[in-house]
């Protein structure tokens, strides 16, 4: 959904929705019914998130462990909605007396409601088909990605100066290897061959044969892209999923299942 200049995800707009209902309905009880409501929904929206990012952990938890810093890296998303309810219970515990409790409760169910009636009403984004672009490729020859509308596609815009980009490309290549019947294109966003041919030397990464250039970056006008990376999934010629910004294995994991 577009408001102004921004586009939000119907996900990211009914959490937006149910933390301003929530905030400004305890407002209200703060004033009428208890100043135990001033700062309850701050520290049940810390245990939300918490709980939330825990079962995502806890669901991946082998990958997690090779790395386990990378379980407080939440700018990548990946959290779980069943444990986000969970913790949301949880914080009824800070209210003092079944009364004020009960009232919690009844709030937290209401400010769900809400969230997930928006989730499904709000329209999202057209499923846009794979474009029919011909880009060149790094290791020469055209290709147009309308040729790959029978499979399984994901498509990863990126450039060498941008570190998210360059932080998420070995696990995007490994990625690539590990899962042959998927068709991943990694489209670089404006930079010229040399630059990239220099930036895959330094870094040691064996993967030109799956680079395409777009000088002009195209793909980023098109696909109205807010910065790189952008990620998108394909599946039956239609855009399934979109991830902006760095993207973690194991939110890639589920995206890739989920095709």
């Amino acid at each position: 959904m577009a408001i102004g200049p921004f586009f939000f995800a119907p996900l990211v707009l009914a959490v937006m929705a149910g933390v301003v209902a929530l905030l400004v309905a305890c407002a209200i009880l703060t004033r009428r019914v208890s100043p135990q409501f001033d700062r309850w929904p701050w520290l049940a929206m810390l245990l939300v998130l918490a709980f939330a990012r825990m079962g995502f952990v806890w669901r991946h938890l082998d990958s997690f462990l090779l790395e386990p810093w990378r379980m407080f890296y939440f700018w990548q998303g990946g959290f779980d909605v069943a444990w986000a309810a969970a913790g949301a219970l949880v914080s009824l515990v800070l209210l003092q007396g079944w009364r004020l409790r009960a009232i919690g409760g009844g709030l937290l169910a209401g400010t769900g409601v809400l969230m997930v009636a928006l989730a499904w009403l709000v329209p999202g984004p057209v499923a846009q088909p794979l474009p029919a672009t011909s880009l060149a490729g790094l290791n020469a020859g055209q290709h147009n990605l309308q040729d790959l509308k029978d499979q399984k596609v994901v498509i990863n815009l990126w450039a060498t100066w941008c570190g998210p980009c360059r932080r998420e490309m070995p696990m995007l290549a490994q990625a690539a290897k590990n899962n042959p019947d998927v068709r991943f294109v990694f489209v670089n966003q404006g930079e010229s061959e040399q630059t990239i041919r220099r930036y895959l030397q330094q870094e040691g990464l064996d993967m030109a044969d799956w680079i395409q250039l777009d000088p002009q970056s195209t793909l980023s006008a098109q696909f109205k892209t807010r910065g790189l990376p952008t990620t998108l999934f394909f599946n039956d010629n239609a855009l399934r999923d979109t991830q902006v910004g760095e993207i973690s294995r194991e939110v890639l994991g589920d995206k890739l299942d989920g095709l």
